[in-house]
């Protein structure tokens, strides 16, 4: 399929693979899609790569990740890493319009063949394919259009705006600026019965605002005037801000405009450099829209399908979209007027040029893909042929199953290089990624089904780098198909599920490994080594100062994720093991903060393991620390002796003959780690790590979860 594509500031149209279908969504081919010029032109620059680069070097948000990357792996893996986040596709669109061709298990109310508008990005792409959750579909009423109803998501977001306004019959409102979300906004304030008062410094754009019914319509000088004489020198009830500019006098003007006790909402992107004096002498009220409406930015509402109840939230994003819809129907808004061209998707970067050509009068661009009717009948193939590099006799052939942050980082590149392996395939959800990691390291081909790869005789064994709910499911699946398995930590979330990966790997044979990479760092190696010089038993100490993860990251929620005790100490717990040498007898562990793996402070744990020797290991996770001390810190004693690892870069030994190591990078034994896996799989190597030692850590988190719970029982025996 066709989808539009950003790299380092400039449009491209690539051919990708469409996406699989999943529980709860909707395959949707797509008929149009509308261009939003405000949020695309963001990271769309006209000035080409060094404009785009310039422009995000310019954002402190990014400065502040830069220092932290700096600290965490050096200036060349800085350097390296900011090269590819730099070209990385990034993928444009968020209002679209099509036909449903398959529908994932559990979606309701639709169903194959239903006309749907779509939103959301990430979901309602400029492609010819997307894969879009259920409540950010909208059926498409009889008498509209696909084109009209391309427009939905910029609706949803207009009409939001109104309703902060809580706009009340007979009231006047000023819109500032009159571009698409302007616009939009005036029909839908008219249709609420209120007099409605256009501005814009750009004269087609206000006549265009006439066209379609605004009471005024002025230049931003002769606004004020116009505002008096309409209110009978009252003031206007309230003021919407459509504008885009960074300073703040389009708000600090609306405050002048408003009434006593009148409302501001903005909507556009303006500065809030705001007088005091207006506000608090008319006590007026000033907001902010939110995007689509109640659920914008809530994975449980647009991702995983959680309704408000209408008792208590009466407009969400979705009965927006579909008000919105309904308006268009009745006449009340109309939105071909604002399309100002439309092209083939094949020449979207014309469109782009319109949009962001500063002497056009653009107002909105429109997309169109093809009749879907026709082509929705057509077998979808999921699969993207490339030219693959030149293979080995004798290489195992590599198929990644997610091309994410840490599979592009190290899986991807390490398989590239690495003697004795070759990269056939690389398995996404989107497909624009798939193809983008597959083009990068020299794969035959990229698909978003991973059927496909359990299905090739070529591919002997699979990389599963999800997240990590798939885990289990993904390896069970590809031992079965007698691929070998690498699959990231955890290697599943559950004691059971992880008992039922084992069982998979022994009847069908296959070499499972977990991706317990520190093992294998060169730190560890030495001082597993210097650890027959310290008999008896031993003190572990394990500290990692984790850091905080953004608000809804997915490694909390309990059904992706399952919290970073699980996600991360596993591999803490399973190195200390390692280190011991033994299996564990007991795990003791108190949380601070509390016990819910999604509440804030509860990924604070300290947990105490005890070996059948004596040997205790201590595993302190935090994420209330600061960014400025190292992360991982070490440390072995025994038979007065002591190892220190120093967050991977470096290694100390007292009362020990071995020479103390720093090193400015971190070595944590990614390549390591499989390159033994490979080796194992060609019968040159045993492999160090077993889905036995999945389970056993997987066991070590469950226990410390369950013992620091503040509802628990101690307890001192392993399940």
């Amino acid at each position: 399929m066709k989808q539009v594509l950003v790299r380092g500031g400039k449009v491209h149209v690539e051919d990708v693979p469409p996406p699989s279908v999943a529980p709860g969504h909707a395959l949707v081919r797509v008929s149009h899609s509308v261009i939003s010029s405000g949020t695309e032109s963001s990271f769309v620059s006209e000035g080409g790569t060094a404009a785009f680069v310039m422009k995000n070097a310019r954002n402190p948000l990014n400065v502040e990740k830069l220092k932290r990357k700096v600290a965490s792996i050096g200036v060349r893996g800085t350097v390296e890493f900011v090269r590819g986040k730099l070209f990385e596709f990034q993928i444009p669109g968020y209002s679209t319009a099509g036909v449903v061709v398959e529908c994932g298990e559990g979606l309701e109310g639709f169903r194959a063949g239903d006309k749907v508008a779509c939103s959301g990005a990430g979901y309602a792409c400029h492609a010819e394919y997307n894969l879009v959750p259920q409540q950010l579909l909208t059926p498409i009423p009889d008498g509209v259009d696909t084109e009209d109803a391309a427009f939905v998501t910029l609706g949803a977001i207009a009409m939001q705006g109104c309703r902060q306004l809580a706009p009340t019959f007979g009231e006047t409102f000023v819109v500032m600026g009159m571009g698409l979300l302007g616009q939009l906004s005036a029909q839908i304030l008219r249709a609420a019965g209120c007099r409605v008062i256009c501005s814009d410094p750009v004269a087609a754009k206000r006549e265009l605002a006439t066209t379609l019914g605004a009471s005024v319509v002025t230049p931003p000088e002769d606004l004020a005037a116009h505002v008096q004489e309409w209110t009978a020198g009252h003031g206007a009830d309230g003021v919407l801000i459509c504008a885009a500019t960074k300073d703040s006098e389009a708000a600090n003007s609306a405050l002048e405009l408003c009434r006593q006790k009148g409302r501001v909402v903005v909507t556009g992107a303006v500065g809030m450099n705001l007088a005091r004096s207006p506000l608090y002498l008319k006590e007026l009220d000033f907001r902010l829209s939110c995007s689509y409406g109640p659920g914008r930015y809530n994975p449980a509402y647009e991702e995983k399908g959680l309704d408000y109840p209408i008792g208590y939230v009466r407009w969400t994003e979705g009965r927006n979209m579909s008000e919105f819809l309904r308006m268009i129907a009745e006449g009340k808004v109309k939105v071909k007027p604002l399309i100002s061209l439309r092209r083939e998707v094949a020449n979207a970067q014309d469109a782009y040029a319109a949009i962001l050509d500063k002497e056009s009068n653009t107002v909105a661009a429109v997309l169109t893909y093809g009749e879907p009717e026709e082509d929705a009948k057509r077998l979808i193939n999921r699969r993207f042929e490339l030219k693959a590099r030149t293979a080995r006799s004798g290489d195992v052939g590599v198929a990644v199953i997610g091309a994410g942050g840490f599979a592009s980082a190290f899986h991807l590149p390490n398989v590239a290089k690495m003697s004795g392996a070759r990269l056939v395939a690389v398995v996404n959800r989107t497909g624009a990624k798939a193809k983008q990691a597959a083009e990068k390291y020299g794969a035959a081909y990229c698909t978003t089904d991973v059927n496909q790869v359990l299905a090739d005789d070529a591919v002997k064994a699979v990389i599963i780098a999800t997240r990590h709910n798939l885990h289990a499911p993904l390896a069970i699946a590809a031992a079965k198909a007698g691929k070998h398995v690498f699959v990231e930590k955890p290697m599943a979330m559950t004691v059971p599920d992880c008992e039922a990966v084992c069982d998979a790997a022994e009847s069908a044979g296959i070499l499972l490994t977990v991706g317990f990479n520190r093992r294998f760092s060169k730190f560890a190696q030495l001082a597993k080594a210097q650890l027959v010089h310290m008999p008896g038993p031993k003190i572990i100490v394990y500290r990692c100062n984790a850091g905080v993860l953004p608000p809804g990251h997915w490694t909390n929620d309990p059904v992706e994720g399952g919290g970073r005790i699980i996600g991360e100490a596993v591999h803490f717990f399973d190195l200390c093991c390692w280190l011991a040498g033994q299996d564990p007898c007991a795990v003791l562990a108190e949380r601070a903060g509390a016990p819910d793996e999604t509440a804030p402070g509860s990924n604070n744990l300290t947990a105490l393991i005890r070996f059948p020797d004596g040997s205790l290991a201590t595993v302190i996770y935090s994420t209330l620390g600061h960014p400025g001390i190292d992360k991982e810190h070490i440390e072995v004693f025994g038979s007065g002796k002591a190892v220190v690892i120093d967050d991977f870069r470096g290694i100390r030994f007292a009362g020990l003959s071995a020479k103390n190591i720093k090193q400015t990078g971190e070595h944590k034994g990614q390549y390591e780690i499989l390159e033994n896996w490979i080796r194992a799989i060609r019968g040159e190597a045993e492999l160090s790590v077993t889905a036995a030692h999945g389970l056993r850590a997987t066991q070590i988190a469950q226990e410390a979860i369950r013992q620091s719970s503040l509802f628990s029982s101690p307890s001192t025996d392993m399940p």
